[in-house]
């Protein structure tokens, strides 16, 4: 029996059938391209000149005009002219890039008139930072949902004593009018704000940006319907207003916890902390009389390069605290091990800021913690390292029955064990 599809005639040689598609459809394919790529479709046809236009994603990229082929100005050597006639064509190809850039932005980001914008997405260089303030203001004034920014910086600076990377340019205006973004993405910019408050923000991811005024670098943000926050990249401590009920996942890097806001991230199912020190991570526990928050949520647990603290308080503390815990990733970056060696041994130890002096009675090493849920953890640390302390007593006080043998592996002087529970 033939099928309707092989009864169907053939289509004609060059018959268009994409174009006859309707333009809502049309429209969402353009927007999985960039601004650039989807303003080059208007020369399939005139059915798609003004399709580019109706996309209600704007996505530039500055990359997109750099030129192909860099000249080499000192290829083979040349004699005085010849250098400067290739220095001069390669300035020449730079301002015709940059041009065809600003002229696209304009035409996409025009003053009024403007219909609301579903994603902003904006990559400029380091040098862009005038129009890329206009263009920003005017985005923002479309009331985007998602708003994606990102520096290019291709000059090697660096800011003070710390050699944090220093990215000049870009700054988000301090006030944003009536736009509400529900998804924000801040990459490698300055931002001139100090207090980030918004009811519809439902993920921000900040990367490698630092606030316009350094010496007050403390970033709040009152977003109770956030569900995804990343802060990474040399952050600022930043404080969390009102809780965070909706937050699904959480991922911060070293100064963005020096304030203390692990308890703001307990709703958690997934946390991911980075470079954070003891006192970072048990700050609040006598402030607020409440002790350690619990983690009824949490799910996943990565501590990269975190001090657990020398009796390992910070990892017992979460292994009673997060009943539901299937996952537990510990990356030890520094070789001494905070426990370790003959120092750590002594009883003239003295405990850390946010370390309690070694009991017998501490609350913090139950018999057992039950950990139900608990499917593996994994370890990596320097080979020689002295785990076999405390950090073996602490895992060994986990119930749940450990499946053998245990994985082990060495690469690069580096030891990787997983352990799998039943």
């Amino acid at each position: 029996m033939e099928t309707p599809a092989a009864s169907r005639e053939p289509a004609a040689a060059g018959e268009d059938r994409l174009s006859e598609l309707p333009d809502c459809l049309l429209t969402d394919v353009l927007s999985r391209l960039t601004s650039r790529q989807a303003a080059r479709t208007s020369v399939l046809s005139r059915r798609w000149r003004p399709l580019w236009r109706a996309v209600p994603c704007v996505d530039i990229d500055r990359r997109e005009f750099r030129t192909s082929e860099a000249i080499d100005i000192y290829a083979d050597d040349p004699d005085p002219d010849v250098f400067r006639a290739r220095h001069h064509e390669q300035i020449f190809r730079r301002v015709e890039d940059w041009e065809a850039f600003e002229d696209l932005a304009d035409r996409l980001l025009p003053p009024h008139g403007a219909p609301p914008l579903d994603t902003l997405r904006l990559r400029v260089a380091c040098d862009d930072f005038r129009p890329g303030c206009r263009w920003i203001r005017r985005g923002l004034g479309r009331r985007p949902v998602a708003f994606h920014l990102s520096c290019d910086n291709d000059m090697s600076l660096s800011f003070g004593d710390n050699k944090y990377p220093y990215f000049p340019g870009i700054t988000l205006p301090r006030k944003s009018g009536t736009s509400a973004p529900s998804h924000l993405r801040l990459e490698v910019c300055h931002y001139g704000f100090r207090r980030l408050a918004s009811h519809s923000l439902r993920k921000l991811f900040i990367d490698r940006c630092s606030r316009e005024c350094l010496a007050s670098g403390v970033l709040a943000i009152a977003a109770p319907r956030i569900a995804s926050l990343h802060i990474n990249g040399h952050p600022p401590p930043f404080t969390a207003e009102g809780g965070m009920p909706d937050l699904v996942e959480a991922s911060l890097a070293g100064r963005a916890g020096e304030l203390g806001v692990l308890r703001s991230l307990r709703h958690s199912r997934s946390l991911n902390l980075s470079g954070f020190s003891t006192a970072a991570l048990l700050i609040g526990d006598e402030d607020h009389g409440e002790g350690f928050p619990v983690f009824h949520n949490l799910r996943a647990l990565v501590l990269d390069g975190c001090d657990v603290g020398v009796r390992c308080q910070v990892l017992r503390r979460f292994l009673r605290n997060a009943p539901a815990l299937e996952t537990l990733v510990l990356t030890l970056r520094d070789c001494a091990f905070p426990g370790s060696g003959s120092r750590a041994r002594s009883k003239k130890t003295k405990a850390r800021p946010g370390e309690e002096a070694p009991s017998a009675a501490d609350p913090c090493r139950p018999t057992a913690y039950e950990c139900r849920n608990l499917k593996s953890i994994e370890l990596e640390f320097c080979e020689g390292h002295a785990v076999a302390g405390e950090l073996a007593r602490a895992l060994a006080d986990i119930s749940k029955e450990v499946v053998r043998p245990v994985e082990s592996s060495v690469q690069d002087g580096k030891r990787k064990v997983i352990i799998s529970f039943t």
